[in-house]
């Protein structure tokens, strides 16, 4: 009887507790919404090449170089010197002509010949500086005389100090002046208005070097148009 008792307590001890519930399973964040890339921006149109005249050239240099042929583009500085930018606008590519009957701006077509006479160096050669600039610019300016003929014979001089390039069917091109040929150079420190003669004069003497080197060989001394 003893034993039946123990054995029944023992059975009816406390129950051993349940088992832990499985832990839950977390679901993995979401990636990160990847951004498209733009789509890459189209490459821009080339400019469309300006074609603004349709004439024959012959032009001559002081050393009988002799460029010719079907001129596409005339153009025309915005500057005396050629160093900004070029002007292809129509009211900018007349040539001003001076004569016994009055003062005409003519179309490159209407002309027929342009002989550019240049002066003496140094005696035709006038010399300054501009104190605009920062080194100061020096500038001398070699005196010539254009004189042209217009298709109906008429004689005229030149009056336009402006460079001017012509572009041939081949893309090479050439540049001139018509009245007045420049040589200019900055120079290479900065002076004193203060301190004794600032005027570099042996640059004055190297520009007109230049200018008696070109008038003999690269100064363009007619235009013909054909």
């Amino acid at each position: 009887m003893t034993s039946l008792l123990l054995s029944l307590i023992v059975a009816c001890g406390p129950k051993a507790p349940p088992p832990p519930p499985a832990a839950a399973e977390v679901a993995p964040a979401p990636a990160p919404a990847v951004e498209a890339e733009p789509e890459p921006a189209p490459e821009p149109e080339p400019p469309k090449e300006v074609l603004n005249a349709n004439f024959n050239a012959t032009v001559t240099s002081a050393d009988g170089t002799v460029v010719t042929g079907h001129v596409k583009r005339v153009e025309r500085s915005a500057d005396w010197f050629g160093e900004t930018e070029w002007s292809t606008a129509k009211t900018d590519l007349v040539v001003s002509l001076d004569g016994g009957s009055g003062y005409k701006k003519a179309p490159w077509p209407d002309l027929k010949t342009i002989v550019i006479v240049p002066g003496k160096v140094p005696a035709d050669v006038d010399c300054t500086y501009d104190s605009n600039y920062r080194p100061w610019m020096y500038e001398c300016i070699l005196k010539t005389s254009g004189n042209a003929v217009t298709k109906d014979g008429a004689k005229w001089s030149v009056d336009n100090r402006h460079k001017w390039r012509f572009t041939f069917e081949d893309d090479t091109s050439v540049e001139f002046w018509l009245k007045k040929y420049p040589a200019r150079e900055q120079d290479e420190g900065v002076v004193d208005l203060h301190s004794g003669d600032p005027e570099n004069f042996a640059l004055y003497k190297k520009l007109q070097q230049r200018l008696r080197e070109e008038a003999e060989a690269s100064l363009v001394v007619k235009v013909e148009i054909n």
